[in-house]
């Protein structure tokens, strides 16, 4: 279904478990988040985490029967594609077709040095995960399989298992710059559209949570997927949702919250202005915050919504419930 065939994309939700550390919170999480309408949990990849996550998608896919299966992302520098393709295939299996595939270029600078991996310049990496994706589609396609470019080197290689999905499961690739964005224009099927990251925190931007900030990166995706637009699903996180009968102390409890942060990592905070009117926020009572998500999937056709980093799935659970598939 594209997005000319039916003028909009009906909205979804993802969340993730957070920071769970045992096998019986895991499994709980992964029905809770299904029982509450979340079209997909999502697993996080980095070192400092307790779980890895395809394997932690195996489990969950085990303890579950209609969500869907997603990393937000994985880090391409952290397995060699034909093995991650195989992991990828494998895991579409066992899960009965409902693995979606999120893929980055890799941000975090220090996981990098910990961890022994030599943290190379944006642009090199950038060009690594364009190559990653091609390897991905072209494991998962019927026949041998060969490839030749900068970074790496496939040779008649026949993926298996093949992937329950025909003709694959989908790719996500998320992103803030113009050249990760074009890659995904290119070649992901979802585009998740993000503040820029450099070295592990947001790139300084004049704006980066604006609504114009966002009109301009999709147009960056536009142009990258020239006819085959259409055909992308866009994505975005939402930065907060609060359903209150208070809308300004709502905001300001957020707002108060939301800036501590950013100056702890970077010293530049958001104007409140930029932040009231972000597309990713969405204080008020129920009615309104839905209305506000309908007008941004209307608005920027970002229909694909990432809980908040630290909301629990039952803050977002009436907004699930209320627009999902709409």
């Amino acid at each position: 279904m594209t997005r000319s065939d039916m003028g909009v994309r009906p909205i979804r939700f993802g969340t993730g478990p957070g920071r769970v550390s045992d096998r019986a919170a895991l499994l709980e999480a992964g029905r809770t988040i299904e029982k509450l309408g979340y079209a997909t949990f999502a697993m996080a990849d980095h070192f400092m985490l307790p779980f890895a996550p395809l394997l932690a998608l195996q489990a969950v896919a085990d303890a579950t029967s209609t969500v869907r299966l997603t990393q937000t992302v994985l880090n391409q520098d952290f397995r060699h594609p034909a093995v991650l393709a195989k992991e990828l295939a494998t895991l579409d299996v066992l899960s009965g077709g409902r693995l979606e595939v999120g893929i980055g270029a890799g941000w975090m600078r220090a996981e990098y040095a910990e961890a022994g991996l030599r943290f190379d310049d944006a642009p090199t990496r950038i060009d690594r995960l364009e190559e990653v994706v091609v390897i991905l589609k072209g494991l998962f396609a019927d026949g041998p399989f060969t490839f030749s470019r900068r970074h790496f080197g496939i040779t008649d290689l026949e993926g298996t298992p093949t992937p329950t999905q025909r003709p694959r499961p989908p790719i996500m690739i998320g992103g803030g710059g113009r050249r990760l964005l074009s890659v995904a224009g290119r070649q992901a099927d979802i585009v998740q559209i993000m503040p820029r990251i450099s070295g592990g925190s947001p790139s300084p931007e004049s704006r980066p949570f604006a609504a114009e900030t966002y009109e301009e990166k999709v147009g960056w995706v536009r142009a990258a997927a020239g006819d085959r637009f259409d055909e992308l699903e866009l994505g975005a996180q939402l930065l907060n949702v609060t359903i209150t009968d208070d809308p300004a102390g709502g905001f300001d409890a957020f707002f108060e919250r939301f800036t501590r942060q950013l100056r702890s990592r970077e010293g530049a905070v958001p104007s409140k202005e930029e932040l009231r009117a972000s597309p990713m926020v969405a204080v008020g009572p129920l009615d309104e915050v839905c209305a506000k998500l309908r007008d941004t999937r209307d608005r920027f056709g970002i229909s694909y919504f990432s809980a908040p980093l630290g909301a629990t799935p039952e803050s977002l659970a009436p907004v699930v419930e209320r627009l999902s598939g709409r």
